[in-house]
């Protein structure tokens, strides 16, 4: 670790020590990510716990810093610092959020001025494809390998039962497990199979949204990654998606391969890493440019995407800005034995390259830089709400 990294971070440690009882850092959103922001240590001791909700709630939550999004019925309402999701801040949403909370010459202190947002990648994560499918026999299928034409066919309701995948397997309908909730994973998952069949499938963090026409009778919405996996678990001719957390995705018995392939491990090439974050100052100030993508990849694993962490640049109490440069300074960090690299990988997620990790330290970590947490000159007066 830098000897800048080294000094930040006592720095903000000592600042932490020091802070009220209170959680200094509220968020939550996605549910891929939940077994990850959980998992002790890698949100800071001040932090509150993190509230899984889906990335549409997260995004809704930090957006409009409306709690009841991540924690709907709660009589304790709190300021929403930060939100997790795979589903990326899209230009209508920015220029929504700069319209109410970041209008120039807003009165400081006002809902007006919030000060600029932020998104960066986290790690990279997989959509896995869980299924219960049978032979014609009756015996599990364990080797299930879908390509392009299939997935499409499969999500679309063309193909519906499972003997035109294979004459071999059972003629059971294919019923579908979807998300309900605005997704991450539904929005990664349609973005791939857009690719695939664009005159079918649009964009969108709603399956149902995305899908060409009415969803057939039989399939089945569910609210989570959790709820889907249980739900394909329990019934025959079942399929659905899901993040890669919460089952063995080196099991093809319960994920399908997709052209061959199973979801990719931290061991294995992802497409997404030939992609490079951005240089220049102009490139750097534009939160669109933290978030690439890639559709269809040239190789590896084909549906991939980044999990995001957003969060604001500048905030009116100092120890939310305290709390959230420990774990940037931590997540970031260089060195794998002391960042959250290990985490990520028990989670089934891949850490950022190295050149990703460099670049997001530089440009969000020092107060001094334009992009720089709770910069002086950017964030005097203004901030999110304590």
């Amino acid at each position: 670790m830098s000897r800048y990294l080294l000094i930040t971070l006592a720095g903000a440690l000592t600042g932490l020590c020091a802070a009220p009882a209170s959680a200094a850092l509220d968020g939550g959103g996605s549910y891929l990510m939940q077994g990850f922001y959980t998992t002790p240590g890698v949100l800071p001791p001040a932090a509150g716990v993190y509230r899984a909700a889906g990335s549409g709630a997260g995004k809704q939550a930090l957006l409009n810093n409306d709690s009841l999004a991540l924690a709907p019925g709660s009589p304790q309402r709190f300021s929403v610092d930060y939100a997790s999701s795979e589903s990326r801040l899209g230009a209508t949403e920015f220029d929504n959020y700069r319209s109410v909370h970041q209008a120039p010459g807003a009165m400081p202190g006002s809902a007006a001025d919030w000060g600029p947002l932020i998104q960066v990648p986290v790690a990279i994560t997989s959509v896995a494809i869980p299924y219960r499918v049978r032979l014609a026999s009756g015996q599990p299928v364990t080797d299930l390998d879908l390509n392009g034409g299939m997935l499409c066919g499969l999500f679309a309701g063309t193909i519906t039962s499972w003997n035109q995948i294979n004459p071999g397997y059972s003629n059971a309908p294919v019923k579908v497990f979807y998300r309900a909730d605005r997704s991450g994973t539904s929005e990664l998952l349609t973005r791939h199979l857009n690719s695939l069949c664009p005159q079918t499938f649009s964009i969108s963090s709603l399956f149902a949204s995305a899908h060409p026409g009415p969803l057939p009778a039989h399939w089945q919405a569910v609210s989570s990654d959790q709820a889907l996996l249980a739900a394909v678990a329990a019934s025959d001719g079942a399929i659905g998606y899901s993040g890669p957390a919460a089952l063995d995705i080196t099991s093809n018995a319960q994920v399908a391969r997709i052209n061959g392939l199973l979801p990719p491990t931290a061991s294995d090439q992802v497409g997404l890493a030939q992609l490079t974050p951005p240089t220049s100052p102009a490139d750097r100030a534009d939160p669109h440019k933290w978030a690439p993508g890639i559709a269809n990849p040239a190789y590896g694993y084909a549906i991939v995407g980044y999990s995001y962490l957003l969060f604001g640049q500048c905030y009116r109490d100092p120890q939310d800005a305290v709390a959230l440069r420990v774990f940037l300074v931590r997540h970031f960090n260089s060195n794998p034995q002391t960042s959250n690299d290990a985490q990520l990988s028990a989670q089934h997620l891949i850490p950022l390259p190295a050149i990703w990790k460099t670049a997001i330290r530089n440009a969000f970590i020092p107060p001094t830089s334009a992009q720089g947490l709770n910069n002086p000159s950017v964030c005097n007066g203004i901030g999110r709400p304590f």
